[in-house]
């Protein structure tokens, strides 16, 4: 089998696609790049001047890459159903693995490429550690990689270009909005799960048992919500002295790092996007054989 940099698929789908639009129409793309790196200059100044914490990095961070992720891997597939295309590619002579890898690979070089574009945002969030960074890094690119697998998958089984976008932003709309209100509306008006929840939490062993629990109870909804966990890394980052319950808000930063707070979540985002991948090249693979 190929490398991946030998992939002849991943270099059309990073550059050759890219290069044929650009050739297509320069002067629609070129104004689009230039007003989004315009509005992406502004919003950095904004970022750094008013000192942001990381519930607003971050948030940004996530709400484009709810946006930009899907349009990467929604139409994967789809495209070669809709222009008839996946016979001849299938009978080529790249495998199933190389098909697979050719557009899953290209769909995370650019959620990747998202996340980095988000590096001068994150690094420079008021009063965040070193843990907190890291963390908000990986939420960020592993709630990309769920998104472009589930789109790869759907784009797969459903062989539909919009049918598989308009899945994929409405399953957002369920997951990130719909699952918290129901939640809330069942646990009288409490939009997430208060802080003495997990303030109980001294050491790790608590902190996998919470996470036990959160499963059991329903808070999970809340807990594995990208814009949930966001919020809550703000809470671990140095709390000033001055703050009228700044131990409490201490035992509360210690009980979110006791449950791997961040990095719990992109373990689950990761879990679940390599599940979505494995279908996806289970279905490619049968398809290959036949």
């Amino acid at each position: 089998m190929r490398t991946l940099r030998e992939n002849p698929l991943l270099r059309y789908h990073l550059l050759g696609a890219t290069r044929h639009r650009w050739r297509r129409q320069p002067w629609l793309y070129g104004a689009a790049v230039l007003g989004i790196g315009l509005v992406y200059l502004l919003v950095l100044q904004l970022t750094v001047f008013n000192e942001a914490g990381m519930i607003t990095t971050l948030g940004l961070a996530l709400f484009v890459m709810c946006i930009a992720a899907p349009l990467m891997a929604y139409n994967l597939f789809s495209l070669e159903y809709e222009k008839q295309t996946w016979e001849s590619l299938a009978l080529t002579r790249l495998t199933a693995r190389e098909i697979f890898w050719g557009k899953y690979g290209a769909a995370l070089a650019r959620v990747a490429l998202t996340t980095l574009l988000f590096a001068p945002f994150l690094l420079t969030t008021h009063r965040a550690t070193t843990y907190v960074i890291v963390a908000a890094f990986i939420v960020l690119f592993s709630w990309g990689a769920l998104l472009v697998s589930v789109g790869l998958w759907l784009s797969f089984k459903l062989k539909r270009t919009l049918t598989t976008a308009a899945t994929l932003y409405a399953g957002q709309v369920f997951v990130l909005m719909l699952f918290p209100f129901l939640y809330a509306l069942f646990s009288g008006g409490e939009m997430g799960p208060g802080q003495s929840a997990i303030e109980w939490v001294q050491n790790y062993r608590d902190g996998f048992l919470a996470w036990v629990i959160s499963l059991l109870n329903g808070s999970l909804i809340i807990y594995a919500n990208p814009f949930y966990a966001s919020a809550q890394l703000e809470y671990m980052a140095a709390v000033p002295a001055w703050w009228w319950n700044a131990e409490g808000w201490d035992a509360y930063a210690n009980a979110l790092r006791y449950m791997l707070w961040g990095f719990a979540q992109s373990a689950m985002y990761l879990g679940l996007a390599a599940l979505f991948a494995g279908f996806a090249y289970r279905g490619v693979k049968i398809s290959w054989r036949k």
